[in-house]
């Protein structure tokens, strides 16, 4: 009768809880920054270094996965995960088994990539969500030792820190330049920031300009665009295979 309960808790979760869509390596790094200890109650100011929406990410999936209870407590699957290091792929293997049964049932050796995107939806993700929720499983299942289909390994890049790298842009870019006709101060600021769009494409603002000779309308409109940019990426964090991009 225990199983049985166990099962339409695990169902019902199922059903309200959306599967995670963060990248991969930054719950698993949420895991590891709790080794130095883990606090009664789980909250978001755990990981400061993260933006609030992440941080928020995080936490869904620590209820997700039932790593923390209803509130927002540890669970002994927590600990397990954080206190044994040296076995974390075997615990990562009994998360994904517990949390996504139903779609692990169907066998990810026999499975084809829109079969992954279909059963994915019973998770309440779709769109863009359900995009990196099905990087995420892929993610976590190859870090586990799951075996799949050639065709989703395919979609499995190297798990290993994401590397800055210059990448070039084709003309399909979008690049946004603010130029000085002039230095009145003979300083130059110049600064370049770069973000993925979810749809696909780039978009890249590039600073150039005296800061001692902008006047307050200038001033106003180029940092208006900075934190429309700032915004935006934090709203939309890359996935896994996304690479940060620098000129």
């Amino acid at each position: 009768m225990a199983k049985d309960v166990t099962e339409m808790a695990s169902e019902s979760k199922a059903k309200t809880a959306p599967a995670p869509y963060l990248p991969f390596l930054t719950f698993k790094g949420a895991i590891e920054s709790l080794e130095q200890g883990i606090p009664k109650k789980i909250d978001r100011t755990i990981w400061r270094n993260q933006s609030g929406i992440v941080q928020t990410q995080i936490l869904m999936a620590f209820r997700f996965f039932g790593l923390v209870n209803d509130s927002d407590c540890p669970t002994g699957l927590l600990h397990e995960a954080v206190e044994q290091k040296e076995n974390r792929s075997a615990i990562f293997t009994k998360l994904l088994n517990e949390a996504y049964r139903a779609l692990l049932d169907h066998d990810l050796t026999k499975m084809t990539p829109k079969m992954l995107d279909d059963e994915m939806e019973r998770y309440n993700v779709t769109g863009q969500t359900k995009r990196k929720a099905v990087t995420f499983f892929l993610k976590a299942a190859k870090f586990a030792g799951f075996p799949m289909h050639p065709l989703l390994a395919s979609q499995v890049r190297n798990t290993g820190p994401r590397k800055k790298r210059v990448t070039k842009r084709s003309s399909g870019d979008s690049t946004i330049v603010v130029t000085p006709n002039g230095s009145e101060s003979g300083i130059i600021a110049t600064n370049t920031r770069s973000i993925q769009l979810g749809s696909g494409g780039i978009v890249t603002l590039s600073l150039s300009y005296d800061p001692f000779a902008l006047s307050e309308q200038d001033r106003k409109f180029v940092f208006d665009l900075v934190d429309k940019l700032k915004g935006y990426a934090e709203e939309n964090p890359p996935s896994d295979e996304e690479t940060e991009e620098i000129t």
